[in-house]
């Protein structure tokens, strides 16, 4: 069975959902694949911080990162509010702000920087009774720096984005037919043909298999892992306090990101990254993983019971474009390829600039209308903390 669309997306997560609703919202027909549930894998293990780039400017400097994400909070705030292509209203808001909160052993350092012409209007410090609840001990002699960067829940975010294009998402496994220089269609589960003007690739860690079917080589993917740390409460008479936090410490990256979450069962998690996920985590097993981030958290929280709390951990895949250094490209990235075009947000926050690229990449549309396909519908995925 064959069927023809203006932009046939691969790809089920943030990049994929976003663009599709920009897309659609400008007249042009669409379908998406997902090879599984929306959001499944890098989406709904992302944090949900919208980044406006302090943390990328602990540094003393202010980055390409810092920058290219300087714009996001307000894109995103507007999509909040139901303004422009894209209508979040939906989604559901878990702090309008993230604190930035130092070790003692930087606290001048902070101040200093913080108060600095280059933070001015990104930051501001607050009193300590505007203090997080689990930094109200008086053990604790750092300085807490509140940023206007939303923290939203990614479970609830993909639920909104599918509303947005619900009839034109499919799931199943899709493979691209021809060449580097014009594929001629995608068939999914061996059955749909779906013929486009243009292919978008965002399936993420799927890209590099989807590019090798058709022999592209011209662009490269790189995979940054990471190994994030879970705490969750045993009894609910020790339940987390709620902490969207970047703790500033002695070092470029900060020791760690904490967000927090309700599973499923309504129990609260702290899902935590920062350094203690990155290269030296990734190296540990899970169980040295969970001995180093119950130490962590006695190191900078000490005044908190830790042994009442269970700790388990998580492992994604960060998907980018190939850079050569490994780090992170400094904002989303989309390039035409024939008539493929290979798009990686880089950060959940990107994921407007990546659908503005693919705006400037893609003919105007057809004014056709997509058909509905056989195959069946996907449902959104799992967080972390709920697949183990």
């Amino acid at each position: 069975m064959k069927h023809q669309v203006d932009i046939a997306i691969i790809g089920g997560g943030i990049a994929g959902l976003w663009t599709a609703n920009v897309l659609k919202a400008r007249g042009y027909s669409v379908a998406l694949f997902s090879k599984g549930p929306l959001g499944s894998r890098q989406t709904l293990a992302s944090q949900g911080v919208i980044h406006g780039g302090a943390k990328y400017a602990l540094a003393g400097k202010l980055t390409d990162s810092s920058e290219e994400l300087a714009a996001m909070p307000g894109k995103w705030r507007d999509a909040l509010n139901g303004v422009g292509d894209v209508d979040l209203s939906g989604t559901q808001v878990l702090s309008e702000q993230q604190v930035l909160w130092s070790l003692p052993s930087v606290t001048s350092q902070v101040a200093s920087f913080f108060g600095s012409k280059l933070m001015r209007g990104r930051s501001d410090a607050l009193p300590r009774e505007q203090w997080p609840a689990i930094l109200q001990s008086d053990a604790y002699r750092g300085r807490v720096f509140q940023i206007d960067e939303p923290v939203l829940d990614p479970i609830s975010l993909v639920e909104c984005l599918h509303r947005g294009v619900a009839d034109s998402c499919y799931q199943g496994e899709a493979e691209l037919i021809g060449t580097q220089q014009q594929v001629e269609k995608v068939v999914v589960d061996g059955k749909v043909e779906v013929t486009a003007k243009a292919y978008l690739l965002t399936a993420g860690a799927g890209n590099g298999a989807l590019l090798d079917q058709v022999g592209i080589d011209a662009v490269s993917m790189q995979l940054r892992p990471l190994h994030q740390v879970i705490v969750r409460a045993r009894e609910a008479s020790d339940e987390l306090p709620d902490f969207y936090s970047v703790c500033i410490g002695n070092g470029a990256k900060p020791p760690m990101v904490t967000t927090t979450h309700t599973d499923s069962q309504e129990r609260k998690v702290w899902w935590i990254g920062g350094d203690i996920a990155e290269a030296k985590g990734v190296a540990r097993s899970e169980a040295e993983q969970i001995d180093a981030g119950r130490e962590l958290l006695q190191q900078l929280l000490p005044w908190q019971d830790w042994d009442r709390y269970d700790i388990f951990t998580a492992r994604e895949d960060r998907a980018e474009p190939l850079t050569g250094t490994g780090d992170r490209p400094p904002g989303a990235f989309c390039e035409k390829i024939g008539n493929v075009l290979v798009g990686w947000p880089t950060k959940l926050a990107l994921a407007p600039n990546l659908a503005d690229k693919v705006l400037g990449l893609v003919e105007a549309p057809t004014g056709e209308v997509a058909g509905d396909f056989p195959l069946p519908r996907p449902g959104v995925g799992e967080a972390p903390w709920d697949l183990g």
